[in-house]
């Protein structure tokens, strides 16, 4: 079974882990209100001689803003999830960061005081 992503325009087989990131992209547009051009899904990028990948990345203002690391529903979202966030967060300082695994959401928002947990991915102003 395949999918069609709004954001990269073309089918994709419907693993788990696409199915959460379909969810929270189409949390992101209809619930929260970010436009389908400011949402980039699997951003790849190098970082200390690494090529990596971000699930999804929300791109306002020219800047990053919210960074979301999609897991499998079957996963518990554990610490290593949250140090693999943070070092996303170390190279694009986003405001926001998001662990979900589609029944789970975790969402911080980061201050200069501080990690701040939040109950919902703040909505587009």
């Amino acid at each position: 079974m395949y999918v069609f992503c709004l954001i990269r325009k073309k089918y994709y087989l419907l693993t788990k882990e696409e199915f959460v990131r379909q969810q929270i992209i189409y949390y992101l547009i209809k619930n929260r209100g970010y436009p389908v051009n400011e949402i980039y899904v699997e951003f790849h990028y190098a970082f200390s001689n690494m090529k990596t990948r971000l699930d999804i990345i929300v791109i306002k203002n020219n800047r990053p803003f919210i960074i979301v690391e999609c897991k499998s529903p079957e996963g518990n979202i554990s610490y290593k999830y949250f140090d693999q966030i943070m070092k996303y967060y170390l190279r694009f300082k986003s405001q926001y960061l998001v662990i979900t695994n589609g029944m789970k959401n975790i969402i911080f928002e980061m201050k200069t005081s501080g990690i701040e947990l939040l109950k919902k991915i703040p909505t587009n102003n």
